[in-house]
């Protein structure tokens, strides 16, 4: 008998999830994250899904890894879809992961067979994170990588003029049909976007803390809105900290907060504290034009700028033309792989490479 055990777990595991995820930042190269989700690790799934189950791996009788599985509902080429995120996975042990992920397999194929409506299970790994990249290779449930999706920080070093091509204003409860029918119509050509109506926007604006209507901003051509999006500090429930090693990394710190401080804008904080960030979480823009794009992120720039953010987050499908309403700003890729793995003996068993994958900045 194996010494190691996944359990399904309760959501008073929460303090040691959070210690577990603190222990365990990802790594890239010479920097390592952790995405601190405290107070609560468990309010973005629950947020997002319908359903949130806490795993743990256990070595004899000591949590030495966890994950989150959120069951919901998805578009899968256009067709609304019950799959499973397995998300926030850590291991504190090393070589453990393997054993984790195999016995997750095993036990989300188990648990399925008797839910035959989730057809799917999905993931992302970080290109740069070594390590995931071995795990995501072992094939658990015929997985297989289906394409990219790029989150991109754009720090807010310099200053911005906002796009004098367009009218740009903040949302009102008068504009929320135009909001959702553009989300909406956006949403249905992206592969694991979410279900977007009138009702789970009415939801999500009422559930989803510290935001209302305010936080959308519009540009407008003409009366009819053309491009929104929903401008969100998540760092009460989301915070990302940053440490970094070598002279190197210093010297490029030690530089960007010197010109911060002539430039006037926020410094960096110091490793291994948290970036005040907002995050674009939503948006939609006509006929996927950047130069929409740009120009909600020009207005969010600015706002946020003044207001002492360090950054912005923004994401898309790594192929996605709209990634070039990015090019104007100081700012950092990270690329991240897609997963997904079929559950039913009628899901589609293969993808081939998805150019239009949704990038979901509220729980990546």
């Amino acid at each position: 008998m194996s010494e190691y055990e996944v359990k399904g777990l309760s959501e008073n595991w929460n303090d040691c999830f959070l210690e577990i995820s603190r222990q365990s930042p990802v790594r890239a190269g010479k920097i390592s994250i952790h995405f601190d989700r405290s107070p609560d690790i468990f309010s973005i799934p629950k947020m997002q899904s319908y359903r949130v189950v806490p795993l743990g791996l256990f070595c004899r009788d000591e949590l030495i890894g966890i994950a989150i599985a959120s069951y919901q509902k998805r578009l899968i080429r256009g067709v609304i879809t019950d799959v499973i995120y397995l998300g926030n996975m850590h291991v504190t042990q090393k070589g453990t992961g393997k054993i984790f992920l195999k016995q997750l397999g095993e036990r989300v194929a188990h648990k399925v067979k008797n839910r035959p409506e989730v057809k799917y299970l999905y993931g992302y790994v970080m290109h740069d994170n070594r390590p995931g990249k071995r795990i995501a290779k072992l094939g658990e449930l015929d997985s297989k990588l289906c394409g990219s999706i790029s989150m991109f920080t754009l720090l807010t070093l310099k200053q911005m003029k906002l796009s004098s091509k367009f009218l740009i204003r903040k949302a009102s409860m008068s504009d929320v049909e135009q909001i959702v029918s553009l989300l909406d119509n956006a949403y249905r050509d992206q592969f694991l976007a979410p279900v977007m109506n009138l009702e789970l926007f009415m939801n999500n604006l009422k559930q989803r803390p510290g935001i209302d209507i305010n936080n959308y901003y519009l540009v407008l051509r003409g009366k009819k809105i053309v491009g929104t999006c929903l401008a969100w500090d998540m760092t009460p429930i989301k915070k990302n900290r940053i440490k970094f090693r070598g002279f190197k990394m210093k010297l490029v710190h030690n530089a960007y907060n010197l010109m911060a401080h002539l430039n006037g804008s926020a410094k960096l904080p110091e490793p291994g504290e948290p970036y005040r960030d907002v995050t674009i979480a939503e948006y939609a823009v006509l006929n996927k034009d950047p130069e929409i794009m740009e120009a909600l992120l020009r207005a969010v720039y600015q706002d946020y700028r003044e207001r002492g953010y360090h950054s912005i987050i923004f994401g898309c499908s790594s192929e996605d033309p709209i990634r070039q309403a990015t090019k104007p700003f100081l700012s950092r890729e990270v690329r991240s792989g897609v997963v997904i793995a079929p559950l039913q003996t009628d899901s589609i068993r293969s993808f081939g490479n998805i150019s239009g994958i949704y990038a979901d900045a509220i729980q990546i």
